[in-house]
Formats: structure tokens, sequence, C-alpha cells
């Protein structure tokens, strides 16, 4: 928004004696003043030829030496010219210190006038922390040190606020603020090892379960397979006694007891060597889903919401 703005030309200060109805002469020397006074008039003979940075620069060479509210009216208009609002506002709020004494009431109504223009314009931001060592920036400048409370004046509109502490997790909050309105922000920041959750692929339990179905199902299957041998083995010994001296067929059909010793010990070793076997790849899966299953750290993401005169934040975590 451009403002109209029309400087305070015309107008002088005068050198004020000690005088209790113009507390801004208190301490300043006649000197002080007269060099002042002198310097506030090229200031306004600058602003008039549109010379508005050099009349800046004259304006604030005055109030160096003496800090009068006519002085201060100048240079926020001249501010307000080179589009410098946040320096404006504070000028303006300084030359308003002493109410309508310093001015002509027809001044007096311009300071008021620019004052609610301004206002429309300019807001506030105040940032609360109580974590010593917390670095807060704004809009991602340094702005101060925690533990305390600091207000800042800032252009109406959205703002980021940041808090950094080495050790903890960065947080971010986004403050819409209102011209002539003072958003507030608390800033907490929470501790890395209490932000960082571990995310695992499948539950836990899963391949732990699995290697060790595996493992149980080949110990099973090696019984199996040696009980499988020893069968064989005493079936090898009953056929030798029985089969050397007189010989036996070879599907052993007279001697009914020898071919089922057999035939259970092949079906035990068969059984046992498949029960192995499949045993061992479920440990091997169960072994790999382990090394897949490694957990990942997850950082919490941060959801900040803007909402008039502050923010609302919520933090969750993503899988």
């Amino acid at each position: 928004m451009t403002l109209a703005v029309v400087a305070a030309l015309g107008l002088s200060i005068r050198p004020a004696s000690a005088d209790p109805a113009k507390p801004w002469a208190d301490g300043v020397t006649a000197e002080n003043q007269r060099l002042a006074q002198a310097m506030f008039e090229e200031g306004n003979t600058l602003f008039s030829q549109l010379a508005h940075a050099p009349a800046l620069e004259k304006y604030r060479a005055a109030l160096l030496l003496w800090d009068h509210p006519l002085i201060r009216f100048n240079l926020a208009v001249t501010e307000i010219r080179l589009d410098r609002v946040l320096e404006a506002a504070e000028d303006l709020e300084k030359a308003l210190k002493w109410g309508e004494t310093p001015f002509k009431p027809e001044l007096y109504q311009q300071a008021l006038d620019y004052r609610a223009l301004i206002k429309q314009q300019v807001g506030q931001v105040e940032v609360k922390c109580e974590q010593s060592g917390t670095k807060v920036l704004l809009d991602g400048k340094q702005w101060f040190s925690c533990p305390g409370v600091q207000t800042q004046r800032v252009m109406s509109g959205e703002h980021t606020i940041v808090g950094e502490l080495r050790g903890f997790l960065t947080a971010s909050q986004r403050v819409i603020v209102k011209g002539g309105a003072i958003a507030k922000s608390h800033v907490a920041l929470v501790p890395l090892e209490n932000a960082i959750t571990l995310r695992y692929r499948y539950r836990r339990w899963i391949p732990w379960t699995i290697s060790s179905g595996g493992l149980a199902l080949g110990l099973v299957g090696a019984g199996i397979w040696y009980a499988g041998k020893g069968q064989m083995q005493t079936f090898n010994e009953n056929f030798a006694r029985e089969c050397t001296m007189t010989g036996c067929e070879k599907d052993l059909a007279d001697h009914p007891s020898l071919r089922d010793q057999r035939d259970s010990a092949k079906l035990k070793g068969s059984v046992g060597i498949g029960m192995m076997a499949a045993g061992g790849a479920v440990l091997v899966g169960g072994i790999v889903l382990t090394i897949l299953n490694r957990p990942q750290r997850i950082m919490p993401t941060v959801e900040v919401a803007p909402s008039d005169g502050g923010m609302k934040a919520a933090i969750g975590w993503g899988f």
C-alpha cells in the first residue's frame, strides 16, 4: 500500500531551555540544539528536492544531537517515502511519545493519521522460550537466544519462526500477523533421542518366529533321520545274521519283519532329509527377513498450520 506523505516542511525547532513542559530538551546543550536545528532544516530542504535518502541521513545526524519529536516525525515521513515502513512505525511512536505538546494541531493530526495508516500494515511477533541456548530465527535471520520473551515489529502477513539447539529437533513455526495485532508463539524443542523412532518393515516377531520355526523343523528332521540311520544299521545287522547262511529273497518276501524294518528305516531317512531341507530353507528365509527388517531411524514430520494471530502445530511420525 502506498502512503501519501506531507513532510513538516516550513516548521522549525527552536532552542529550548530546561523546562518541565519540554522534557525532550532535558540534558541537551544549547549548542547541540542549535546544530540539530541546522541539520533539521538541511534535511527539510533535501526532502523538498525529493532527495529522500540524503534527507534521511541529515535527520538521523540531527537526532544524535537532539532527539526532538519534530525531527522524529520528519524522519518517519521520509522513511515512508523510502518504503521503510517498519522503521517509520517505530519512529512515529517515539515522535508521539510526548503527545500533542511538541506539535501544532494540524501536524499532530497528520502524525496520528500516519500512525493509523501504518498500523494496518505493521504488527508484532512475540516469542517465548525457556530452553537455555536455543537460537531463535525470524524469517531466516538470527533474532535472539533463549531463555526469554522477545517482541519484534514486522509487516503484516505470514512469518516463519525457527528454534535451533544442538541435540534437539529443529522446530519451525509459521505465524500470521495482522496489522496492529500481536502474534504470540512459544518455542519448545524436543530432544533428538525422544523425537526419533525406529521403523521396522515387518513386525519384529515375524522374522524371529520364522527363523525359530525353521530351526525347530530342521532339528526334528535331523532326529528322524538319525533314528532312521540307527534303524538301518540294526536292519543290516539282522540281515547279515539271518540271510548270510540261508540266503534271502531280494524283496525279503519270506522275511516280512526284516522288510518292514528296512522300509521303515528308508522312510525315516527320507522324511528326516526332507524336513531338514525344508527347515533349512525356512531358517534362511527368517535370517534374510531379519536382515531386511533392520530398524530405520524416522524423524517426525512437523506440520504447522498458520492461523490468525498465531499458529497451530501438529507433530506426527511418517511411515
